[in-house]
């Protein structure tokens, strides 16, 4: 729409009708939008110029009619209705113009017709406003010009004639009025050299003067100014007789004219003030305006104060520095911050410099002031940034440690504490690279605004990056009130934000460390804080945990094994394990999935439970996994070359690997490298780590896909996958997650689910396989409900590598007995 800036005031109801008038009309960026409850409600003095009223046609509608022409006539109104409305409703209700909106003929085409005209009535009706006031001047006018002891002419600009004159120029130019209309203004002037330019712009012309018709010469204070006469431009020319004071002022003016032109042309602010501290003289860059330029004359800053509407402290402060200017009768230098009543912020360092006038025996004061905004708003925004989040506004890190520091240093009670909190927002980078960083951006000013709300004065809150907050609380009464805090801020960033027209549900993860307990440092509370947060995500999201010394011994251990684990691919430190698959169709081995293992030089065996989470959070899962990709082609390579039977081996794939851009091509180069034929590979991956990034899995798996490398979705049923991923990643295989068989053969529910995951995957072509296995109760009741691989320990644990290759070659000959 290409509406101008109107104000809509819309009656509110529970239609669909409504909320679909609401969405279109919020959609209108230079329209203002208000709702009500009932038009009847509105006070009349809280109403907006240019003002749209749209109300329901129910049976209030002739009241609020009424209501309408009565307290705004000036404002059109626009009759809403789920129904269609007859002539004869329309006629009674309507606003003149008819203007009106249905449901069952509405479009947004409509309701940009109708504002439109709304519009333009409003445009008429302020046009004929405007034409009246217009009017009751020109009345004005012609009074002042007819009446006034000055003599005034009205002159055309483009041909100089006059086209009228008052009494008074009749009078003393000793011309009857048909003498002077029609005549070229100069006619009446003698020569001078006046800037035309300088006429038109209303300044004041000293030194011309008219000629009467007995020759006499009259000089003249004169004036000229552009105005409308009956449609076109003319020149208001005044003249005031000024012949006795133009004697006493030609003495002075030429050297008065000269100091004058260089004051004005100065860069900076310059003004004289007397010994009463009244100004004598302002230049154009003290004040602009000239009106008041000319009013402050004789007038002191208290005057230019209330003139302008500036605080008190302005004045004030100017008194102070203008009394020690005059005692100590030195150069006094301080800066002042002028605010308008436009908020327009200025700096300006100020000088008054005091001089004694020997004419006068008074002394004066020169005023210099030199505006410094630019350099001052520079200094606050490296200030700021220095110290505050320039997204959410909230403090930074740097401000958070400072007041931290402060906090801890000027503790002294022995009944409180001090409570550090940091938390962040659970998948963020979920969130960030799904809607997109504008709204990742929103989401955290949203949070940032909801904090603020709930901090008292002495509290801290500060963004510390990307999506983590710290908060600071001072003289917390116990645990018990921390915690009851650290609820609160669960509950209000719980709340849904509405962002771009849709609500975004959020929870947070955050630790909590009490000082003095858990430490006396800023820098300890923080590392505290930040491990118990860590603690929050393991159980699960969405809560707080206290730290303990628990947690430090925990991450103690986290960093030994992060830091072992560093070194162990190059200290050949992990192995392949390999766990066999059987089918349940031929019975023998048609398949196996690669395990990695660590034998740590100083613990021996370390459980994958262990270090496959540090590997992931620390990113060394990547390496670990190419290195994984690699040794097992090569031991693919030397089982085909030891006739060992052909069969898919399964290889886990992390989430971390899959966001790598060249991760796919990457596992093609391995796989050529070894000769081995690419059906040969299985890639298994789960559906979280498909999660992680669904549409770079998507292109990943298409392109392995189209070079017959299998994909198999593990844990199947435990992650949050939408089946439409599952669809476009092609998978081949759907893995049974152990805890679903686990107790198959006594729990119905898990005999149901399993059921349904296996005629699932039939229904759509894919293959199944079951983990977890441990009996032959087990094994049966999967064979019945169809599904084609068991895995588990009914036939065989993972085994190291030539261990397995006994095994294949065992278990396939004894099956073939069979």
């Amino acid at each position: 729409m290409s509406l101008k800036q109107i104000t809509i005031y819309i009656e509110e109801s529970d239609s669909n009708f409504y909320n679909r008038l609401l969405r279109d009309i919020t959609n209108i960026e230079t329209c203002n939008v208000h709702s009500f409850p009932s038009i009847l409600k509105i006070k009349p003095g809280s109403i907006q110029d240019s003002a749209v009223f749209l109300f329901w046609n129910d049976s209030n509608a002739m009241e609020k009619q009424k209501f309408i022409f009565e307290h705004f006539p000036e404002s059109p109104y626009i009759i809403l209705s789920t129904n269609i409305l007859s002539p004869d409703e329309l006629s009674k209700v309507a606003h003149p113009t008819f203007l009106h909106l249905t449901e069952e003929t509405y479009s947004v085409g409509n309701l940009d017709l109708v504002l439109n005209f709304a519009e333009r009535l409003i445009e008429d009706m302020n046009r004929s406003i405007a034409y009246d006031k217009i009017r009751e001047k020109v009345v004005v006018l012609e009074n002042v010009f007819e009446e006034s002891l000055d003599i005034l002419m009205q002159i055309d600009p483009n041909t100089k004639q006059i086209i009228n004159a008052n009494k008074q120029a009749v009078v003393v130019l000793e011309y009857g009025l048909d003498e002077i209309v029609g005549k070229e203004f100069s006619y009446f002037m003698p020569p001078v050299e006046v800037d035309e330019d300088e006429e038109f712009e209303g300044n004041l012309i000293e030194s011309t003067a008219l000629r009467t018709k007995s020759g006499r010469l009259i000089p003249t204070e004169s004036s000229f100014r552009l105005f409308p006469v009956n449609g076109k431009m003319a020149i208001w020319a005044t003249f005031r007789d000024i012949t006795e004071r133009k004697r006493s002022q030609e003495q002075v003016k030429n050297q008065k004219a000269f100091y004058e032109f260089i004051l004005d042309n100065l860069d900076s602010d310059i003004a004289v003030l007397n010994s009463n501290f009244e100004y004598e003289y302002t230049n154009p860059v003290f004040l602009s305006n000239k009106e008041i330029r000319k009013w402050l004359f004789k007038k002191t800053d208290f005057d230019l104060a209330e003139r302008l509407d500036l605080p008190p402290e302005f004045y004030e402060r100017r008194r102070k520095f203008l009394e020690v200017a005059a005692k100590e009768n030195e150069i006094v230098e301080f800066e002042e911050l002028i605010q308008d009543h436009n908020d327009k912020v200025t700096y300006l360092l100020r000088k008054y410099i005091p001089i004694d006038d020997s004419e006068t025996d008074q002394k004066r004061f020169i005023s210099f002031g030199v505006d410094i905004t630019e350099r001052k708003l520079s200094e606050e925004r490296i200030t700021y940034l220095a110290y505050y989040d320039a997204l959410t506004g909230l403090s930074n890190r740097t401000l958070f440690i400072d007041h931290a520091n402060q906090a801890l240093k000027n503790h002294k009670s022995t009944e409180t504490l001090l409570a550090f909190y940091f938390f962040d927002i659970d998948n963020f980078k979920f969130i960030n690279d799904s809607l997109g960083h504008t709204k990742g951006d929103i989401l955290l000013q949203m949070v940032g605004a909801r904090l603020k709300r709930v901090m008292t004065e002495v509290d801290t809150v500060a963004r510390f990056g990307g999506d983590e907050f710290g908060i600071l609380k001072v003289d917390v009464p116990n645990k018990s009130a921390a915690a009851e805090f650290a609820q609160k801020i669960l509950d209000i960033l719980s709340q849904p934000f509405h962002i771009m027209g849709r609500d975004l549900f959020t929870t947070i993860s955050m630790g909590i460390a009490l000082s003095p307990n858990d430490g006396v440092t800023s820098a300890e509370l923080l590392k505290n804080s930040d491990m118990a947060m860590y603690k929050a995500k393991e159980l699960g999201r969405n809560n707080y945990k206290f730290y303990t010394n628990e947690l430090i011994l925990r991450s103690e251990k986290r960093l030994y094994i992060e830091n072992s684990l560093r070194k162990a691919i190059q200290n050949e430190e992990l192995i392949l394990f390999f766990q066999p698959k059987i089918s349940t169709i031929t019975n023998q081995v048609c398949g196996a999935e690669a395990l990695i293992r660590w034998k740590h030089p100083e613990r021996g065996w370390v459980p994958p439970i262990e270090f496959i989470p540090v590997a992931e959070d620390s990113g060394i899962i990547e390496r670990i996994g190419d290195w994984v990709l690699e040794e097992a082609c090569r031991l693919k390579k030397t089982w085909c070359e030891m006739d060992l039977p052909s069969f898919p081996l399964s290889i886990n794939v992390s989430g971390k690997q899959l966001a790598r851009a060249n991760w796919s091509h990457r596992v093609q180069a391995t796989i050529l490298q070894y000769g081995i034929n690419p059906e040969e590979i299985e890639l298994e991956l789960t559906e979280s780590s498909i999660m992680e990034n669904p549409e770079k899995s998507i292109e990943a798996f298409e392109y392995l896909s189209e070079l017959g490398i299998k994909v198999s979705i593990d844990d199947f049923g435990t992650g949050y996958s939408s089946l439409s991923y599952l669809k476009k990643i092609n998978a081949d295989v759907i893995k049974i997650d152990r805890s679903f068989v686990v107790d198959l053969e006594l729990n119905e529910d898990d005999r149901a689910i399993c059921k349904a995951i296996i005629n699932m995957a039939h229904s759509l072509g894919l293959e199944v396989i079951a983990e977890g296995v441990e009996n032959p109760a087990q094994r049966d009741l999967l064979h019945d409900l169809g599904c084609h691989m068991i895995q588990g320990y009914l036939y065989s644990k993972p085994l190291p590598e030539p261990e397995f290759v006994a095994f294949v070659k065992k278990f396939n000959e004894s099956a073939k007995t069979k």
